[in-house]
């Protein structure tokens, strides 16, 4: 019968608890409490990079500066970053463009979506309070891309440059009084990145060119045929243009700045590689790669300046929005980079967590959410600690595709897809192991601590994995096909193999010891998948290899049979369908209960152990998840906080289930103490499989009783009853499911 052995193991589990004496067990364990950083269970955190800075804005002792995925501000004078997020009452993520508006005392934030919030500060600059205004982003009329791009201001009228046209803000009544369409050639659409105003007319860089207008009250700005096209210099760009003093400037590539005079254009600052314009309250600055130059004279010339996006000057000091190296504050000709810890990136291919210590490693790359592949970037992103590293070093490759962590030796395995494999341990620097294997698809690693990897080919009978063994050497196999995209290791010793969508799809199984292999397809009897196009692979806690593909999961309830006879995945079923039919699942990942985390192109999903019951079905729209696509997923083990890479950027959530420890060795019980405020889930930690926990309060009547998913238990604060715990002393007790061993602690709780 299928599932035969999971029902076993899950009856060995649940075990009924014995008699136990309660009071004996307070007297032989003192409580003990072990130190708990993971997220708070039910609690959404945030892991955007803060080094692509795209713009800033001085507000009062504020400088609030904005990534492609993060937002921030800096208080100069004490030298901290403040972290803001939709938690701070803020619309959304993907902030375009910000502008400080000094006599409304708000600060204009600009979406991607075409959302503005407005905010209301306090007298030194902090958040107060904010306004929105969604009509860019409703409105039906407008199809495509609503980024806002630029600001430029007239009076109370604002200039928002758009990937459709020109919206006019009257800042002052906070309300939308013109949008300019079609602007372009012959009434083309136009992407405007910028404004600029000079002598009588508004100039405007555009995907046609730059265009120009009177600007007058009398000419209808709306029209088409009143904007004129202004030749440029060959090649110049015109994404940025600036008008300073009523005197216009572009940036002409290869030769410098430009300022048009008598309707001819004239370079005026030879800067060779610049590479834009931006304007401060008194004069252009031209960027270049390592290089700010003011039209007043040289301002700075630093490598860590790498690509300037946009830069104020307050607090005697230049800010840099920089998309390389993040917020920059330059005092003279030294540069210094002050953005909040972050990962480098904001998208992420692979995840592999680890406990003791507790770490996640996170490699760039993955999918757009029209699954094209995202630009990868050199080196790795630890999380260690409640804190980012990022191992950036010009001698690491540019292509780690895959990672894993041994814990015989403490050390992470990284394989690159043409620079070799790697080992790295905690904050030392990497080193290269294997450099002749050079071209790696995955890894894993065996009860003994050895190092599996796949080195993918097309070519038969060409080995394709390879182990390293604990003494250093390498040992290789050629199994039938070679074109292996992840390896999984089972129960067994048997190697489970995601092969190529692009040579066929389908699965193989190889078996090291007798070098059998086995195909599996979508044919009964010979895999039964629900489709060829693999995308994951995962075992749980009974030893089932679980399968994701382009129409929902499979499961292999038997692996050790798979060289014997017919063989036919299971597809467990959820309200009457096969689970996650016609879903592509890109990720899975398995929880210190067996609990199933499923990462599709819809959200992510979290399912029981057999996943027939949906547990959570987490969304961009219900949660903190900045993309519905899911690229990545890993728990890390010790908290079981669940990681989640998506193509807009990294979060991570607090869940309710950790590895379970094999005997007591203390629990923590966080937070604790519970104050006022806090509204979320109590979490019991450090236990055993199955744990029964209770908690009583100080005149011994029992509040609540719950058993552990994996690891972990969790109060809502309510009793039996659903009433809500009151002030006072609660005393937590956690025994093993056969009720011979126990610990205790104490819990307060103020109201």
């Amino acid at each position: 019968m299928r599932w035969n052995v999971r029902w076993q193991k899950r009856a060995r589990r649940a075990v009924s608890c014995r008699p136990f004496s309660w009071f004996f067990l307070i007297i032989l364990h003192s409580p003990f409490f072990v130190p708990d950083s993971s997220a708070q269970p039910g609690i959404w955190r945030t892991h955007p990079s803060f080094l692509s800075a795209q713009t800033v804005a001085a507000v009062q002792d504020k400088i609030y500066c904005a990534s492609e995925n993060g937002f921030f501000y800096y208080d100069a004078g004490a030298s901290e970053a403040t972290r803001l997020s939709r938690d701070d009452g803020f619309s959304e993520l993907g902030v375009s463009y910000l502008a400080y508006l000094t006599d409304q005392k708000r600060l204009l934030i600009a979406y991607r979506s075409g959302t503005i919030d407005l905010l209301s500060v306090t007298a030194t600059g902090e958040p107060a309070g904010t306004s929105t205004i969604t009509l860019i982003r409703d409105a039906a009329q407008i199809s495509g891309s609503k980024r806002i791009n630029h600001l430029g201001r007239v009076g109370n009228d604002a200039y928002l440059s758009c990937d459709f046209g020109i919206v006019v803000l009257d800042v002052a009544r906070v309300e939308i009084r013109d949008t300019y369409r079609n602007i372009g050639p012959e009434g083309a659409s136009a992407v405007v990145y910028a404004t600029a105003f000079a002598n009588d007319s508004i100039y405007a860089a555009t995907s046609r060119g730059l265009l120009a207008a009177r600007f007058d009250p009398a000419v209808n700005l709306a029209f088409f045929g009143n904007w004129k096209t202004v030749a440029l210099p060959a090649g110049s760009s015109v994404r940025s243009v600036v008008g300073v003093s009523s005197r216009l400037f572009v940036a002409v590539p290869g030769e410098g700045v430009a300022e048009r005079r008598g309707g001819r254009w004239t370079v005026v600052k030879a800067v060779p590689a610049i590479t834009g314009l931006v304007q401060t309250a008194t004069e252009w600055v031209a960027t270049a790669p390592g290089l700010l130059q003011r039209e007043s004279g040289g301002l700075v010339n630093n490598a860590l300046v790498g690509a300037p996006r946009a830069l104020v000057e307050a607090a005697g000091s230049f800010w840099v929005a920089d998309s390389l190296s993040g917020l920059l504050r330059i005092s003279g000709t030294a540069a210094e980079a002050v953005s909040p810890d972050g990962p480098a990136s904001d998208a992420f291919q692979q995840l592999v967590a680890a406990g003791q210590p507790a770490q996640v490693l996170a490699l760039p790359g993955g999918f757009s959410e029209d699954l094209k592949p995202l630009r990868r970037r050199r080196g790795f992103d630890q999380f260690r600690e409640n804190r980012w590293q990022n191992f950036l070093t010009n001698s690491l490759p540019t292509d780690f595709v895959t990672a894993v962590f041994n814990p015989t030796d403490g050390r992470t395995y990284l394989g690159s897809f043409g620079g070799g494999l790697w080992q790295h341990q905690y904050q030392n620097p990497p080193e290269a192991v294997n450099r002749v294997l050079a071209t790696i698809s995955s890894l894993t690693v065996d009860p003994n601590g050895e190092v599996w990897l796949a080195t993918p080919t097309l070519n038969v009978g060409q080995t394709s994995i390879h182990v390293r063994r604990k003494s250093g050497s390498f040992e290789s196999f050629a199994p039938n096909r070679g074109d292996i995209q992840q390896l999984l290791l089972d129960d067994n010793g048997f190697l489970w193999t995601r092969l190529s969508a692009s040579n066929g799809g389908g699965m193989q199984v190889f078996d090291p010891a007798t070098n059998r292999s086995r195909l599996l397809y979508d044919q009964t009897g010979e895999g039964d998948l629900p489709d060829r196009n693999v995308r994951s692979l995962v075992k749980d806690r009974d030893g089932l290899i679980w399968i994701g593909t382009d129409n929902g999961i499979a499961v292999f309830d038997n692996p050790s049979a798979v060289f014997t006879g017919a063989v036919n995945a299971y597809r467990p079923v959820f309200e009457r369908r096969r689970l996650l039919s016609g879903e592509s699942v890109r990720a899975l990942a398995v929880d210190g209960g067996n609990r199933k985390w499923i990462g599709t192109a819809n959200g992510l999903y979290l399912f029981n152990e057999d996943g027939t019951a949906l547990v959570e079905h987490f969304t961009s729209q219900n949660s903190p998840l900045p993309s519905n696509q899911i690229n990545a997923l890993a728990i890390e083990p010790a908290g079981g906080e669940v990681f989640v890479a998506t193509p807009n950027g990294l979060v991570s959530y607090g869940g309710t289930s950790s590895e379970p420890t094999p005997v007591f060795s203390g629990i923590s019980v966080f937070p604790n103490p519970v104050r006022p405020d806090f509204a979320g889930l109590v979490s019991i930690r450090g236990l055993v499989e199955n744990t029964v926990v209770k908690v009583m309060d100080a005149g011994g009547q029992l509040v609540y009783e719950t058993r552990s998913q994996g690891g972990t238990a969790t109060w809502d604060l309510r009793d039996y009853r659903g009433r809500t715990a009151e002030t006072g002393i609660y005393f937590v007790f956690a025994v093993t499911p056969d009720g011979r061993e126990g610990v205790a602690g104490k819990l307060a709780v103020v109201r």
